[in-house]
């Protein structure tokens, strides 16, 4: 078959759990309305990318006509298996190519590859529609990338292209026509300017998307059901972050032992790139219990979405998703003045429903509001 006579389709690029799942939800609107059969480029930055094969091979309701693996040039821990960019940048624009894209999106334009990605589809597929979808908590809040160094940008506009741009906030990139988000309306104010396109949040609840969730704590050994109703699940920041803010981790195991001394159902998660066993030695308590780290917290909130529950996380994404997935928790952010990141306003945590908590106390107050208002009963 020629070039020309091929179909065309949307085509995704995704890089961590979240995205594959945000790229699983926008192809099934995409097949829905008949703008053709998705295709996938997954180029992992997870922690075990064999998981997703094997995911991938169980999943009979994918809306991806096809889905590239894409080997990093490096994974966690793994240095010395390192390929270099120019043979993930030809395997990534010979998937590109392969699909002849009527759509192009990207969740991250500050990346080599998103750049390579736009790059190509501007060149070769110009009337592709070039958007990039938001991937998490910078979108809504004042986050901005340092500019990089002299010699950074001479080496990455020799690798990538001469349409390489040096982005400070997700989403900018002058070769991104759109930006898709979930909360157009709290977008920060370098991009509600931009052409903005709002997130189908409908296709959390289509059949692709659950049936991924359901297939991924398959694999990990994790269902649904060890989150009964009244548990508290807390998702913890990385050890790296822990270490930058030691307040964090002061205010965590403080409401860590808070739930002990009430006996509170607990469990917990640490990110899907934790190098660390067990930073925080929650498992050797036996009150508590590990959600295999593996499986996207995403995936554990479209599970038990019908369930009420008190999540507690720190300043991330988690808190993001768990208010958009889980209508029925109470989703509550650990505050701390360490923290080393960019804050949340005031606006963001109302219209997301998320309640700040500045310490432990804080914590057993929401707790006993929860139980007040039957949210745990």
């Amino acid at each position: 078959m020629s070039e020309d006579a091929r179909p065309a389709r949307p085509f995704f690029l995704a890089r961590s759990s979240l995205q594959f799942i945000l790229a699983t939800a926008l192809a099934e609107q995409a097949r829905v309305s008949a703008s053709g059969t998705p295709r996938l480029a997954f180029l992992p930055d997870v922690l075990d990318p064999q998981l997703f094969e094997r995911a991938v091979q169980r999943w009979t309701a994918s809306p991806f006509d096809r889905i590239d693996f894409i080997a990093p040039r490096s994974l966690p821990g793994q240095a010395s298996k390192s390929r270099s960019w120019s043979a993930v940048r030809y395997d990534l624009l010979r998937a590109l190519g392969d699909a002849r894209p009527t759509s192009v999106s990207v969740f991250n334009d500050r990346q080599e590859a998103g750049q390579a990605v736009l790059i190509e589809a501007a060149r070769r597929f110009p009337q592709a529609r070039r958007e990039c979808v938001e991937d998490g908590a910078i979108a809504y809040t004042g986050f901005t990338y340092r500019r990089h160094s002299a010699l950074t940008r001479w080496r990455m506009r020799l690798g990538v292209g001469r349409g390489w741009h040096d982005v400070h906030v997700l989403g900018t990139h002058p070769l991104t026509q759109e930006f898709t988000a979930i909360h157009p309306q709290l977008l920060r104010p370098e991009l509600r300017g931009r052409n903005v396109r709002q997130f189908p949040i409908d296709g959390f609840d289509a059949e692709p998307v659950r049936q991924l969730a359901a297939v991924f704590c398959e694999l990990a050994g994790f269902h649904a059901q060890a989150l009964p109703a009244g548990a508290v699940l807390l998702t913890l920041s990385s050890s790296q972050y822990a270490q930058r803010n030691p307040d964090y981790l002061r205010l965590v195991r403080s409401c860590v032992a808070q739930l002990q001394r009430r006996s509170m159902p607990l469990l917990f998660k640490y990110h899907p790139r934790e190098p660390e066993a067990d930073y925080l030695g929650l498992g050797t308590q036996g009150h508590a219990r590990e959600v295999p780290r593996t499986v996207p917290v995403e995936c554990v909130y479209l599970l038990a979405r019908d369930r009420p529950l008190l999540v507690v996380a720190g300043m991330s994404t988690s808190l993001l998703t768990a208010a958009l997935l889980m209508p029925r928790a109470r989703v509550a952010a650990l505050m701390h003045s360490s923290d080393a990141g960019d804050a949340w306003n005031g606006e963001l945590f109302s219209a997301l429903r998320i309640e700040p908590l500045a310490d432990a106390g804080a914590l057993m107050q929401a707790i006993d509001a929860w139980h007040a208002g039957s949210g745990a009963g």
